[in-house]
């Protein structure tokens, strides 16, 4: 069995950004879990745990988990930024990384961190689970992750990105993806050209055929959560909005 837990959910900013004003900021300040940190998942199979990017806040959480690996999937600084600290961990590390735009402070002082670059596609074996990098569309190299233990459990996770790369689709078409968790950044209707909105997340987890959606990377251009919750259940089954502390099981 597969579990992931999102530690955290939210877009580079987070929610609630500092001084915004906005109806999705104002509900996070009143409900705690309309609250969302900057994305980061960690994912275990109980034989093999990883973390998935490594954002700031996802760093205080780390101490007390024991990693196999890290993969970042790109090297902007809301998913890299926990690593300033983590490099430091007593036990080497490896972490999987795309080999474009490298961050220069982890690059020359990876300290503890073993990094090894990924390439499209090209398959890695972390344990019992089979990782797969997905070229996704952003702003530079950027790669999404299938991870899977055995024949049927897998996960796909898939941030950031504006659509799918035909090649990614397709692949994910032909395995059969279970729980796919998308970037869902903005709100239904709106334009970013490097993510998503709500509809365009659910529209590739409906292409690639997933059982269930779970739309992630939320940030405050977003519906405030409440809002986003009701919109997403009326319209669709197995398609879920996420929340940090969130725990999926891929079964």
């Amino acid at each position: 069995m597969l579990v992931a837990v999102l530690i955290g959910t939210g877009g580079s900013e987070g929610v609630p950004v500092p001084g915004c004003v906005c109806p999705a900021c104002n509900e996070a300040r009143i409900y705690h879990f309309a609250k969302r940190r900057t994305a980061s998942v960690f994912v275990t199979s109980y034989g093999t745990s990883i973390m998935v990017d490594m954002s700031l806040d996802a760093s205080e959480y780390v101490e007390e988990m024991y990693l196999d690996a890290v993969l970042i999937t790109h090297w902007h600084h809301d998913h890299i930024a926990g690593l300033y600290k983590f490099r430091w961990i007593e036990k080497p590390v490896d972490l999987y990384a795309p080999s474009g735009d490298v961050d220069p402070e982890i690059r020359h002082f990876p300290k503890s961190l073993r990094i090894r670059y990924v390439k499209p596609f090209e398959k890695i074996d972390l344990g019992d689970m089979e990782v797969t990098p997905l070229p996704l569309n952003h702003t530079i190299e950027t790669f999404g992750y299938l991870i899977e233990v055995g024949r049927k459990e897998n996960i796909a996770i898939l941030y950031d990105t504006k659509l799918l790369p035909r090649e990614t689709e397709e692949l994910l078409k032909k395995k059969g993806v279970r729980v796919a968790l998308i970037d869902a950044t903005t709100a239904p209707g709106s334009h970013d050209p490097k993510h998503n909105n709500v509809d365009e997340a659910v529209e590739i987890g409906k292409r690639i055929g997933a059982e269930e959606i779970v739309l992630t990377h939320i940030s405050h251009r977003n519906l405030p959560f409440s809002r986003l919750v009701k919109y997403v259940r009326e319209r669709w089954d197995n398609v879920y909005v996420s929340y940090d502390g969130m725990m999926v099981y891929v079964v």
